[in-house]
C-alpha cells in the first residue's frame, strides 16, 4: 500500500509540474530555425500627406535577431501610382530596415490606398508580428508666396470709372509651374461698381489656380472660376470657363491664354451662363506677377 501511495504522489507531482508550465507559458512556442522575427512597426498609416516633389515613401520594419544580414520578401496590393520592392534587406547588426515605396507615379490630390505584407511566413511569428501595413497616401503641393501682383478682369471688375485693377497675392507650388491668384474678387465695392448691387451674391472663388503648359508659354486652369456675379434676371452664376472644358468647338481659344510679357499672363476665359449662353472670349483678364509692370500702364 505504501508503494501505491508513493507512486501516486510522484504522478500528482508530475501533473502539477506540467500544469504549472502550461500556465506560465500559455501561448504556443514559435521557433523555426530560420526565423528573423520580422514585423512592421505600424499596422495602419492613414492620411499620410506627402510633399508633391517626393519620390519615395518609407516604411519601417523591425526584427528581434539582428546578428546576421537578412533579406525578406514583401508583396503589395497597390494597383498603380505606388511601386513596392519585392524585398527589404536588414543589414548585419541592425534591428530595423527601411522599405522605400516608389511614389513618382502618384498624382497630386489623389488618394492611394493599399497594403504591404510580409510574404514569407518563415520570417515572422504569426502570433505576435504585425505582418502587414495598410497605407492611405496622398501628395499635396507646398505653396510658397511670391509676393504681391496685380489682377485685371475686363468683365467682372472694370467699371465706367476705373479698370478695377486689384492687388493680389500670388502663390507658387514648390517645384512646379503651378500658381494661385489669391482673393482676386474680394473687393465687393468694385464688383458692385461694375455690375450693381443686385448682381452680387453668386459663387466666388477664393483663388484661381492655373499652370503653365509644357511649351512654357500657354497656361490652363481646371474647369472654370466664378467671380461672384449673377447674370441679370436669371439668378445664375457667370463662369469663366477654360474654353475646351466648355466645348471642343471652342478649343482653339485655349491658345489665347499665355504669357504676353515676361511677367504678364493673359487669361481668355469663355464667359458663360449655364443653360443660357455666354459672351465668348472677348473679355480677357491679365495677371502681372510680383515684380512685373503696373497693369494700368501696361494695358
Amino acid at each position: 500500500m505504501k508503494k501505491i501511495f508513493k507512486a501516486l504522489s510522484s504522478l500528482v507531482a508530475a501533473v502539477l509540474l506540467v500544469s504549472a508550465c502550461n500556465v506560465e507559458h500559455p501561448m504556443p512556442t514559435y521557433s523555426p530555425e530560420n526565423s528573423q522575427e520580422v514585423s512592421f512597426v505600424q499596422a495602419t498609416l492613414v492620411n499620410q500627406e506627402i510633399l508633391a516633389t517626393a519620390s519615395t515613401f518609407d516604411i519601417t520594419l523591425s526584427r528581434n535577431t539582428p546578428k546576421e544580414a537578412a533579406t525578406v520578401a514583401v508583396t503589395s496590393t497597390f494597383a498603380s501610382g505606388v511601386v513596392c520592392p519585392a524585398t527589404v534587406t536588414f543589414n548585419a547588426g541592425e534591428s530595423t530596415a527601411t522599405l522605400s515605396l516608389d511614389i513618382t507615379g502618384m498624382e497630386v490630390g489623389v488618394s492611394y490606398k493599399g497594403t504591404v505584407s510580409l510574404s514569407d511566413t518563415t520570417t515572422f511569428n504569426k502570433h505576435i508580428a504585425v505582418a502587414s501595413a495598410t497605407l492611405t497616401l496622398a501628395k499635396a503641393y507646398t505653396w510658397v508666396s511670391l509676393g504681391e501682383g496685380e489682377w485685371f478682369d475686363n468683365l467682372a471688375l472694370m467699371s465706367s470709372d476705373s479698370y478695377g485693377i486689384q492687388k493680389v497675392e500670388v502663390l507658387k507650388a514648390d517645384g512646379f509651374n503651378r500658381y494661385r491668384i489669391m482673393n482676386p474678387y474680394a473687393n465687393k465695392e468694385q464688383l458692385a461698381a461694375a455690375w450693381g448691387e443686385s448682381s452680387l451674391g453668386g459663387a466666388k472663388n477664393t483663388f484661381i489656380e492655373f499652370w503653365v503648359l509644357e511649351n512654357g508659354t500657354n497656361v490652363a486652369w481646371d474647369g472654370w472660376w466664378c467671380p461672384g456675379i449673377l447674370y441679370d434676371g436669371a439668378g445664375t452664376d457667370i463662369k469663366a470657363y477654360y474654353p475646351s472644358y466648355l466645348s471642343a468647338s471652342v478649343a482653339a481659344d485655349d491658345a489665347k491664354s499665355r504669357y504676353y510679357d515676361e511677367k504678364v499672363i493673359g487669361f481668355y476665359p469663355y464667359w458663360y451662363i449655364d443653360g443660357l449662353g455666354g459672351f465668348g472670349t472677348k473679355y480677357p483678364c491679365f495677371l502681372s506677377l510680383p515684380g512685373g509692370p503696373a497693369l494700368e500702364s501696361w494695358l
